[in-house]
């Protein structure tokens, strides 16, 4: 398609829209394990409300994508790319929501006693963090190299996720009062992964708006699991 320079600053206003809402996205995630973490419930409330900003710019951006669509009708590599993007803004909006959990989980806990030091929970949040901002380097810059290193990482965090279940489980079965502030550190720990798992699919899609490569994340463990029945 020709390629006009309407057509390209539309896509550049979404792209950098697309940037704030990752970094508001990021933002929420770490005042939400900081607010779990320090039981700091007037945060936490802050982090919910703020839920709404995410929400509204999601819609904004799927309306500007057909927008932008129906106006260009791209192809190709064109095309592809808002499809990434599209998902990609779901993908952010989703990440969000899983901060809001969180924050959930620190108004719960807020008035039980620690068990343990959440430093397991600390190291998870940086790993996890981590990938966030290299998936949206990626999607920023349209890095498929750096897009293409994200799932090996991914899966130590996987690792580490498992071990804090593990030791959480062992925990609330040896200590029946703890059990409530366990089940809810687990709903955090696994939150973070699931956030990883968002960051991984932004890379994802990076490689396909590039490449042309159908190589979704969720889609790919579905297979897996599958395959392992």
């Amino acid at each position: 398609m020709p390629v006009s320079g309407f057509y390209l600053s539309q896509v550049k206003r979404l792209q950098e829209s697309l940037g704030h809402m990752g970094e508001l996205a990021n933002r929420q995630v770490g005042e939400s394990v900081a607010c779990f973490v320090t039981k700091d419930t007037v945060l936490a409330q802050e982090v919910i409300a703020r839920d709404e900003e995410l929400d509204r710019l999601e819609d904004e951006h799927e309306e500007s994508i057909i927008q932008i669509i129906a106006l260009n009708q791209p192809v190709a590599r064109d095309l592809r790319l808002l499809i990434a993007y599209l998902r990609t803004n779901s993908s952010i909006e989703r990440a969000g929501d899983l901060a809001v959990n969180i924050a959930k989980s620190a108004i719960r806990i807020s008035d039980k006693p620690p068990m343990k030091p959440y430093v397991d929970v600390a190291q998870l949040y940086e790993l996890v963090r981590a990938l966030w901002d290299d998936g949206m380097r990626s999607l920023l810059t349209l890095d498929a190299k750096l897009a293409g290193e994200l799932r090996d990482r991914d899966d130590k965090i996987d690792d580490l996720n498992q071990e804090i279940i593990t030791q959480l489980i062992q925990i609330g079965t040896e200590s029946p009062q703890h059990i409530y502030q366990a089940t809810n550190l687990i709903g955090v720990s696994k939150n973070l992964e699931r956030i990883a798992d968002l960051a991984v699919d932004i890379a994802d899609e990076v490689i396909y708006a590039r490449l042309g490569e159908l190589r979704h994340y969720r889609t790919h463990h579905r297979h897996a699991e599958s395959g392992a029945q």
